[in-house]
């Protein structure tokens, strides 16, 4: 179990140093990974976004709680 809690862990340390945003698939809009718009998001809908230029450039807006 620690293993497994241990090995979770490092990987998403890992995903969180590629993935700069969090882009949500139905509204379109990108956010930073501590805003509450992405704790409230369905998992579905979550897309990862490397940065700011990419978002854009996939036609998603930054989101004004967090302005990424």
């Amino acid at each position: 179990m620690k293993r497994l809690l241990f090995i979770t862990t490092i990987l998403l340390l890992i995903c969180s140093t590629v993935f700069a945003y969090v882009g949500n698939r139905n509204t379109r809009k990108f956010h930073e990974d501590y805003c509450d718009s992405v704790r409230a998001m369905a998992d579905h809908n979550k897309i990862y976004i490397a940065s700011r230029e990419d978002a854009i450039a996939q036609g998603y807006v930054p989101c004004k709680r967090c302005r990424p």
